[in-house]
């Protein structure tokens, strides 16, 4: 919302002042979504390895020591211990209750949606410069 009333803001004239500028913005904007796209996919598949090492572990056959688990913990194991380390468990009287990876989750899902919105901005960016370039030829 706020990127599109600042394209919508935006006066055509500086477009058409330069072509070189509204090329570098425009192949810039290609650059970006390309980059978001494949930060999209990454985050993504991090997503599903942080929820298979968390139902691994409650999971009580299966042992978190052997090749196929253990690849899990190496490659999920530093997200959560950070996250771990900025919330720590709430202690109870007799119990404690962990919220760290279940906050972890959720950023990952925050990062997925930031990802989102910022791909749809820049597709906006992307029209405008077309029709700017469109216009000069």
């Amino acid at each position: 919302m706020i990127i599109q009333n600042f394209l919508n803001s935006l006066s055509l004239n500086i477009f058409s002042q330069s072509s070189l500028t509204v090329e570098i913005i425009h192949y810039s904007a290609i650059f970006l979504i390309n980059f978001v796209s494949y930060l999209y996919i990454f985050i993504k598949f991090y997503k599903v390895l942080c929820y298979s090492k968390m139902t691994f572990e409650w999971l009580p056959m299966i042992n978190p020591y052997v090749w196929p688990f253990s690849l899990f913990q190496v490659l999920t194991g530093p997200y959560f211990l950070f996250w771990s380390k900025i919330f720590p468990s709430v202690r109870f009287e007799s119990s404690s209750l962990e919220i760290s990876g279940i906050i972890a989750l959720e950023a990952l899902n925050s990062l997925l949606y930031f990802c989102v919105r910022i791909t749809h901005s820049l597709i906006l960016l992307l029209e405008k410069t077309e029709t700017s370039i469109t216009n000069t030829f």
